[in-house]
């Protein structure tokens, strides 16, 4: 019992070391772990650099550039040509485009009609009347195959007789006069026509309210854009306008802020004349007309393309490439959304856009951002 009792503090003392062994063995397991995961598995004798990958990309045949499709807007102001010299109630309107004779609005049941003129009615019109504005009613009757010759101002017994027969084909009655106020002067036509505020089916006229009112010939080109959209658009932007077959070169001449925050850019032509130069004939005479436009914000620049992460700069400022013949000089033309357009090099050569130890990613095939017209486009 002695002996037990004695060799008690020795079993414990040994169970004590065999606990510290293996406490040491798991900790020097644990090291090992984890340097067997946080150490590079490259070999010492290799440069880690030179273990990244070499990308090479194909130079194409491309374009970059960048533009904002908006809408630009022809003013064309008009202004009143014509006042109502009829009494009574208007019972049909048709403003719009309008040519030779047409009928513009109907106070009971006479017609009120458009005729190319210089100069307003402003008085009847009867057998005996002679001046310069008989010469309109006798070019209507002309055109509409009731007289024969040339107007030559004279109300003669001639006009009266085309005139009660042009009534008569009408449905008017046949009077052989033209009271004031059934024809209305437009100095070009066709036009498009407005008709005054007090010209509305219904209203009761007595005379003297503003009745026609026509394009004055003046042009205005404006592009209305929010604030977010002015603030892209820089002051030396080029706007192509188009129109049908047409397209037109704008700048920016000026530019004014509402109080809706709104911009509205006044635009010229590059030489600060009209928009539309000597085209304009081919434009409608509405009052407003929308024209397609693109706002250029980076001009376009057509010809071979890389990826940008291919360019690479010398100390002087030299661009070059590393191509599979080595490193070739270029000229940077233009670039934009990940890609450059560059002289030096032909469509089809293979560049570099990776080099090992430059830690960089392969460039993105480029994709029009949004608004943008084909910011960059690549062939082959």
């Amino acid at each position: 019992m002695a002996d037990a009792v004695k060799g008690s503090p020795a079993r414990r003392a040994l169970g004590v070391v065999l606990v510290l062994l293996l406490v040491a063995a798991a900790a020097g397991a644990g090291w090992w772990a984890s340097r067997a995961t946080l150490t590079s598995r490259v070999p010492k004798d290799q440069d880690p650099a030179a273990a990244a990958e070499v990308v090479w990309a194909e130079a194409s045949t491309g374009s970059v550039g960048r533009s904002l499709p908006l809408s630009t807007t022809l003013r064309q102001p008009a202004v009143p040509v014509a006042q109502n010299a009829l009494a009574g109630v208007v019972t049909s309107v048709s403003p719009g485009e309008v040519d030779e004779g047409d009928v513009v609005y109907v106070v009971g049941e006479t017609p009120v009609r458009v005729v190319q003129a210089g100069a307003p009615f402003w008085r009847d019109l009867s057998r005996g009347v002679k001046g310069e504005d008989v010469k309109p009613l006798q070019r209507l009757l002309i055109g509409e195959g009731h007289l024969g010759g040339e107007p030559d101002g004279d109300f003669g017994w001639n006009t009266e007789t085309a005139l009660k027969a042009w009534q008569k084909s009408q449905g008017l009655e046949q009077t052989g006069v033209v009271a004031l106020g059934e024809l209305v002067a437009v100095s070009d036509l066709p036009a498009v026509v407005q008709l005054g505020e007090g010209i509305v089916v219904g209203k009761s006229l007595g005379g003297g309210e503003d009745s026609v009112l026509a394009p004055t010939g003046e042009r205005e080109f404006v592009l209305v854009v929010t604030q977010e959209q002015a603030r892209l658009i820089p002051a030396e932007a080029t706007i192509e306008i188009t129109y049908e077959d047409y397209t037109w070169s704008a700048v920016i001449a000026g530019s004014e802020l509402d109080e809706f925050g709104s911009t509205t850019f006044t635009l010229t032509a590059p030489d600060g004349g009209e928009v539309c130069g000597d085209d304009c004939g081919v434009l409608p005479n509405d009052a407003q007309v929308t024209l397609r436009s693109d706002v250029v914000i980076v001009p376009r620049v057509e010809g071979t393309t890389v990826p940008a992460a291919a360019v690479r700069t010398r100390a002087d400022g030299t661009a070059y490439l590393v191509t599979e013949e080595g490193e070739v000089e270029v000229g940077v033309r233009g670039s934009g959304q990940g890609v450059a357009v560059v002289d030096g090099v032909e469509p089809g050569t293979r560049v570099q856009v990776l080099g090992g130890g430059q830690g960089a990613q392969p460039a993105p095939q480029p994709e029009p951002a949004p608004g943008d017209d084909a910011a960059s486009t690549q062939d082959g």
